[in-house]
């Protein structure tokens, strides 16, 4: 199996993407793909004394963090990305790793492989940890306004990739709320609680607010970009701010000193568990191919989580599974609105 990853795309590329596709060339039999510069990127394997198949596409331009995504896209054809982006529609790739800007992404995935059938908007999905395990979450941010139809959607692809990618048998759906009663939030809230309840084919258990979120109370979560980004971005804010309240409170005496060094297994263990790059990274559901989107600041353990993840999504048909949960949604359709403008049909 080639995974693609586009090497020029995080803070600190290109040293993590191609030590990550070292270490997941050594431990598994996929053959990666760096695509970027080609003399830096030699340069950079020529330090590494062991290494499994890896190979090289060149790239001559990089698209940055901060540039317009249509624009980037449109006017970087020759981009890693982008040249990424085509290895897998040309079949010369399985998939796309890429740790890039997050929005050109998107526009390249959707410019490049297009939409499954029947997906009228892509979603960024992340894997996030519970106290019971892990639980699946999109969208994080590629669609700030959801429609009904849409927040369906991604339930049915969220299912697919929490039973295919994760092992969960008959995951259980939840809405994000502000409350578990199904009269809760706006009209299009209220509109997704009925449908999914009517869908009784679907383990939905009905809302979910943040505390049941990391209780475990759901094995997917439904929200549109705007709450799910938010909802990410609050999560790590508070994690950042009790580790460095736990780092000032171990720090204020020596007892305090001791009492660190004792916990200090359960601590890195804690730390490991909520780290983001201890996961497979964030899929791009919807698109028509696989396409995995990394934190810019993601570490070479973090590509190479990504690398993994792209290809049990590969091995286990995910796209596949997802165009039959669509098609099943539009069994029970019963007067959502259907893709706008002909998008992803």
């Amino acid at each position: 199996m080639r995974i693609a990853v586009d090497a020029m795309g995080s803070d600190n590329s290109p040293d993590v993407e191609v030590e990550g596709a070292v270490h997941a060339s050594l431990n598994s039999d996929i053959h990666v793909v760096l695509v970027g510069d080609e003399a830096l990127l030699t340069k950079k394997l020529a330090g590494y004394t062991r290494r499994g198949q890896i190979s090289i596409r060149p790239a001559t331009q990089v698209i940055g963090m901060h540039e317009q995504p249509v624009m980037a896209v449109r006017n970087k054809k020759n981009s890693s990305m982008l040249v990424a982006m085509r290895l897998v529609k040309e079949g010369e790739a399985c998939a796309v790793v890429s740790a890039g800007n997050t929005g050109a992404v998107m526009v390249a995935a959707r410019t490049v492989l297009g939409p499954i059938r029947g997906v009228a908007r892509s979603a960024i999905s992340q894997t996030l940890p519970t106290m019971r395990g892990r639980v699946v979450m999109l969208d994080l941010g590629a669609n700030v306004d959801c429609t009904t139809r849409q927040l369906c959607e991604f339930a049915e692809m969220g299912i697919a990739y929490s039973r295919y990618a994760w092992g969960v048998e008959n995951p259980r759906v939840g809405l994000l709320n502000i409350g578990e009663e199904g009269q809760k939030g706006g009209a299009v809230a209220r509109e997704v609680h009925q449908n999914l309840s009517a869908a009784k084919y679907m383990n939905f258990v009905g809302n979910i607010e943040p505390k049941a979120v990391y209780e475990g109370k759901a094995d997917v979560i439904v929200c549109d970009g705007f709450i799910g980004n938010l909802f990410l971005k609050t999560s790590e804010a508070v994690a950042s701010f009790m580790g460095k309240m736990l780092r000032e409170q171990f720090e204020s005496s020596s007892m305090s000193k001791i009492g660190a060094v004792l916990a200090g297994k359960a601590l890195r263990e804690i730390k490991q568990r909520v780290d983001p790059n201890e996961y497979h990274g964030a899929p791009l559901l919807g698109i028509n191919g696989t396409v995995i989107i990394l934190h810019g600041a993601s570490t070479a353990r973090g590509v190479e989580n990504s690398i993994y993840g792209a290809r049990i999504a590969v091995d286990n048909h995910l796209n596949d599974r997802i165009r039959e949960n669509i098609n099943r949604l539009r069994q029970y359709d019963t007067g959502m609105p259907t893709p706008e403008n002909g998008e992803g049909t």
